[in-house]
């Protein structure tokens, strides 16, 4: 199986050394406008060429990575050559409606990664066309597992997922970064803090992950009465964090819809 990866800026870039280096396909191809910027994926195998049409004519799936924005502009250039092949697009905010009109002959999967592919640590949302078969799915599913977990979800919640995962590791980045600051405040030096903070994230996902406790159960192991997690809590609590955040990812939420709405106009324009 031979992959094309048109768009290998960063996040195209770790799907290409990704999946090189789990071995799962034949060969990677990564293009990109300037390609001077990708020649060290050559140093692991991957073909690299500056020609998108070239990229998706050799290729049996082709990943498209490139922004929402260029999306339209990208397909128009590739239409012949993905005809009758699996298309992934990685494009936040980008409908399985809108592709399929640009390129009809093509089958598409929609996938919603987040920054956290760079380390092969991604939470990947997918939906299928309904012409994607089911070994097709399997392929995809092949593919999002060498970048890390992944679930297939009705394309309705994509905006949700997107501010959930696909936003995540900058709304934790901000809630970690508060925490750092709090405790360089009393002392303790950035470098302990930061390690502490990040470390502690990791901890928590993979009990829930791999211990398989509920929210409530490590709430309940944590905060002990009278204890200094309860006090903690008490302050989120008066201080409507929760509140906060669900007013966060609602306003996240809006945004993708908004996004996804104005592009679905200005192709029909």
């Amino acid at each position: 199986m031979i992959v094309s990866v048109i768009g290998a800026g960063a996040i195209g870039s770790a799907v290409a050394r990704s999946l090189t280096e789990s071995r799962i396909v034949d060969y990677i191809i990564a293009s990109r406008r300037h390609v001077e910027k990708i020649r060290e994926l050559e140093k692991i195998g991957v073909r690299v060429t500056s020609d998108n049409r070239r990229a998706a004519g050799e290729a049996d799936i082709v990943i498209v990575c490139v922004k929402p924005k260029d999306v339209e502009k990208v397909l128009r250039e590739i239409r012949d050559e993905i005809k009758g092949k699996l298309v992934i697009s990685m494009a936040a905010a980008v409908s399985l409606g809108f592709l399929k009109k640009i390129a009809p002959e093509a089958r598409f999967v929609r996938v919603m990664p987040n920054l956290a592919i760079l380390v092969r640590e991604s939470f990947s949302a997918y939906s299928a066309d309904t012409d994607v078969s089911s070994r097709e799915k399997t392929e995809v599913e092949k593919i999002l597992k060498a970048l890390g977990r992944y679930a297939e979800i009705d394309e309705r919640m994509m905006d949700v997922i997107t501010a959930l995962s696909g936003c995540a590791p900058g709304y934790l980045s901000f809630i970690m970064k508060a925490i750092v600051e709090a405790c360089i405040k009393e002392g303790l030096p950035e470098d302990v803090a930061l390690i502490a903070a990040a470390q502690s994230m990791i901890g928590t996902g993979r009990l829930i992950l791999e211990g398989e406790l509920s929210i409530s159960e490590i709430i309940r192991r944590v905060a002990t009465p009278g204890g200094v997690t309860e006090e903690e809590l008490k302050g989120m609590e008066k201080d409507e964090v929760a509140r906060g955040i669900e007013s966060a990812i609602k306003a996240g939420i809006t945004k993708s819809k908004r996004i996804s709405e104005e592009l679905n106009r200005s192709l029909g324009s």
